[in-house]
């Protein structure tokens, strides 16, 4: 299971915050199933030194990598620089 972290602005809903609409996207490690997904994902943003502002949150997203959605999250990801 994918994981990434999403940093979004304030006046977004959680629906409208998206790969494409958030600050920032983070890559996580691997998660054997939704419930690590969540539990592991939510201790490894709490240290991170990019924190949420007043004004913004972090939305989590748990997703297998055989989606449509992850495919083209993936393509995105991987044209980003370094």
């Amino acid at each position: 299971m994918w994981v990434f972290a999403l940093l979004c602005g304030g006046h977004l809903s959680t629906a409208e915050c998206t790969t494409d609409t958030a600050i920032d996207v983070i890559r996580f490690p691997d998660a054997s199933n939704e419930i690590a997904c969540l539990q592991d994902s939510m201790m490894t943003v709490a240290p991170l030194a990019i924190q949420a502002g007043p004004d913004e949150y972090w939305k989590l997203i748990c997703m297998r990598p055989q989606t449509q959605e992850a495919a083209g999250l993936a393509e995105r990801m991987e044209a980003l620089p370094p």
